[in-house]
């Protein structure tokens, strides 16, 4: 593209102008993101809430983002809209509370538009409302994924007063975020531009991979050190049609797993008398036996006597092998620990040193040992 510059200007001006114009955008952009000590800012507003042992607590905070996760067919789509009924209603099954007003959006990106519609007139029937106004829902399979971003980003313009959004699907905002960092950085971004400049709570769906419990790939990474809270979905290994509910990373007060099942219907409801076993990390529980290794010294001359005359109680003269063998398990009985393969070796060296034990040696075949007295 040409340009053109009158006659006879000072082409020296017009780089100043260019210059000047420059940092004016970023002294201005310096002042904008530069904090004021003596402002009052309040907390973030709550999104959600959630009864944890009775008490509701936040869940969801306005200007953040969230990450619902688990394996394939975990059914956090089901979660999601528990979530979406709380939001349009103001509470489901006084589990979930939104006390918050507003248009409430879901996004679904990988189901086919009559899933999608299903999806959303389950939404309804949670809520109790046939045709709620406060409740809009978009399929945008069959877009490409740079249309997929650029449409959220016109709906949240467009939409006065949006209360809560759902994305269903972050993965396919880009063509491959899971290899490809940067890709994966612009969906957080955008998710985190987004939530702040509307004022709003997103929550989102990213699968685990298929080997290992984590976030996937670099979007998986991105999307965990930014989000508010990471919650995960699982399938029940005990009981058939129930999938578990559990805070992996929360920035709010962590909440108490819980447990949902679906009804003949196909609709979620919440199991109040789930009871969750509690993990705990069981320590290897120590034979009593099995103290602190001692040494041949430490013992007293009975010990040794009583020792000793358990090994040589039934056979006379032993071999080597069967020798340190028998120490062990006479130590074992006799005063009650366990010493390994080379302690009882070395109680055979202190044993010859000290003359209680001698060693024959026989021709043409292995040394045997046998008691002093025995000799």
């Amino acid at each position: 593209m040409e340009i053109n510059i009158p006659q006879g200007t000072d082409l020296n001006n017009v780089v100043v102008c260019e210059t000047d114009k420059e940092n004016e955008v970023m002294q201005n952009l310096i002042n904008r993101c530069k904090i004021n000590l003596s402002e009052i800012l309040s907390p973030p507003p709550i999104a959600m809430q959630i009864k944890n042992e009775n008490i509701p607590i936040t869940l969801f905070t306005k200007g953040n983002f969230s990450i619902v996760t688990g394996p394939a067919k975990s059914r956090k789509t089901f979660l999601i809209s528990m979530f979406m009924a709380a939001a349009v209603k103001g509470n489901f099954q006084d589990h979930f509370f939104c006390t918050s007003e507003g248009i409430n959006l879901i996004f679904d990106t990988e189901q086919s538009r009559y899933k999608a519609l299903q999806i959303a007139k389950r939404i309804c029937r949670l809520s109790g409302i046939i045709n709620p106004d406060n409740l809009s829902a978009y399929s945008l399979r069959t877009l490409d994924p740079s249309q997929r971003i650029d449409l959220i980003e016109k709906v949240l313009e467009s939409t006065p007063h949006i209360n809560f959004v759902a994305i269903d699907g972050i993965i396919d905002l880009e063509i491959d975020p899971i290899l490809q960092a940067d890709q994966a950085q612009r969906i957080v971004s955008k998710l985190m531009k987004w939530t702040e400049i509307y004022n709003i709570h997103i929550v989102c769906v990213l699968h685990y991979n298929k080997t290992v419990a984590t976030l996937l790939g670099h979007l998986g990474s991105f999307s965990h050190r930014k989000a508010d809270a990471i919650i995960s979905v699982t399938k029940s290994k005990e009981e058939e049609g129930v999938s578990l509910v559990e805070p992996v990373d929360c920035r709010e007060k962590a909440f108490s797993p819980f447990a949902f099942s679906i009804d003949e219907n196909s609709m979620p409801y919440i199991l109040d008398d789930y009871i969750f076993e509690k993990k705990v990390k069981v320590k290897k529980e120590q034979d009593l036996t099995k103290t602190k290794s001692i040494s041949a010294k430490d013992l007293d001359f009975s010990q040794h006597t009583d020792i000793l005359n358990y090994v040589f109680k039934i056979q006379k003269e032993q071999g080597y092998a069967d020798l340190w063998r028998n120490i062990k398990n006479a130590v074992d009985k006799i005063i009650s620990m366990t010493i390994g393969d080379n302690k009882a070796k070395e109680f055979i060296l202190y044993y010859i040193q000290d003359e209680s034990i001698i060693k024959i040696d026989v021709q043409k075949k292995k040394a045997v040992y046998t008691l002093a007295e025995k000799k």
